[in-house]
């Protein structure tokens, strides 16, 4: 890259102020907080017993599974209305996975593509954190995890957005697809895990008034195809750029952004690392002061920082002056190291909308052969 970062000459004593201040009021390295992931199974074919009656929460296992119970096998939203065959699949894996949640069953739309999801509010009382938690998403066929922050609505339903439009996104969910999600929790940890039938869900008339109601099982209502619209706008006010990040050029940007997969309505800084961000001593890495100005408060605090399709969470310090804003010393330090990040790296910072508390995740880029390249 021909744009490498350099430390300014000017505001050198601000530095040094705020480096003095946040050493002074550092209380050391906190630890990430890394986050056990279940090991997921790829959804097998349907077997020719598989579609016998697992359609009500009354039908139990086959004559070798557990003993009977009144708990449902799976839950389906309103607006799901499974073709024989899909149940099929359904009734399989649940022979399969012998589930200790019942299967959440849902039916992809233009909302919960390219927006949030909407977990019942009857499932989510039921079988999911009563306060907001992030949570791990997977797909059974992929190694690959996305971390989102699973908010609890006024009226009690579930909601998934950031983290989930990507998994969206990353997976090719289309309108109409099913998706099963497969609930698991350890430790006080949750883990979805979702399995995607394509195709064959029949829908008619408009798309339903509420995803919050559950059925067991109900019919479906419809959802028009549409193609949802993910480009990138440079142009958007919530985008910001470092000095250095301004010389990347519309062709680099769009690559990084094709990757990055930003959430709709997030706001988003870009900075190129030079040695002044990456050094073990005295780092500073600042943030744009409209930015921080609009989008943060007026004070020093704690931001979670994720990093794309991994478990572990940071903790890294922000800190408040008048003259600077941003993360140094301890906190950030251990940010550094245990991502590996070096001069030169092009790190995207997306601060996330409707969580409870200040996260930001982290997407970190490389050019390898003239590409940027999404490191994981």
């Amino acid at each position: 890259m021909n744009h490498t970062p350099n430390v300014q000459k000017r505001g050198i004593s601000h530095d040094q102020i705020f480096l003095k201040e946040t050493r002074r009021r550092d209380g050391g390295s906190r630890d990430n907080n890394p986050r056990k992931t279940k090991k997921v199974t790829p959804l097998d074919s349907p077997s020719p017993k598989s579609a016998e009656g697992l359609t009500s929460p009354e039908n139990t296992m086959n004559s070798g599974g557990p003993p009977e119970t009144s708990e449902p096998r799976y839950v389906l939203a309103t607006g799901c209305n499974l073709t024989t065959a899909q149940k099929g699949q359904i009734d399989a894996l649940v022979k399969k996975v012998r589930p200790v949640i019942p299967f959440y069953i849902t039916a992809m739309n233009k909302t919960s593509i390219s927006g949030s999801l909407v977990i019942c509010k009857d499932y989510a009382a039921k079988y999911l954190p009563h306060e907001d938690q992030f949570i791990t998403l997977c797909h059974p066929r992929k190694s690959n995890i996305w971390l989102d922050n699973l908010k609890v609505t006024t009226d009690g339903s579930g909601m998934l957005s950031a983290g989930w439009s990507s998994f969206a996104l990353h997976n090719e969910l289309r309108e109409s697809d099913v998706c099963v999600f497969e609930v698991s929790k350890s430790a006080g940890e949750m883990t979805m895990v979702v399995h995607s039938l394509e195709g064959g869900h029949h829908l008619q008339g408009k798309e339903p008034e509420s995803q919050n109601k559950c059925d067991y099982p109900v019919k479906g209502k419809a959802i028009k195809e549409a193609e949802s619209d993910h480009k990138h706008d440079e142009s958007k006010s919530n985008y910001y750029y470092s000095k250095y990040a301004k010389g990347l050029s519309g062709e680099e940007l769009e690559e990084i952004f094709r990757s990055a997969l930003i959430q709709r309505g997030n706001v988003v800084y870009v900075t190129i690392l030079g040695k002044n961000q990456v050094r073990i001593k005295n780092n500073l890495l600042t943030f744009p002061e409209k930015f921080a100005a609009k989008h943060l408060v007026e004070r020093s605090h704690d931001i979670l920082l994720l990093r794309p399709n991994r478990s572990e969470t940071w903790c890294a310090r922000y800190y408040y002056h008048p003259e600077k804003q941003g993360f140094n010393y301890s906190s950030w330090t251990k940010f550094v190291r245990d991502n590996k990040l070096r001069k030169g790296h092009v790190c995207v910072f997306e601060l996330m909308k409707g969580v409870s508390k200040v996260t930001m995740i982290v997407h970190v880029f490389t050019k390898v052969d003239g590409r940027f390249v999404l490191l994981d």
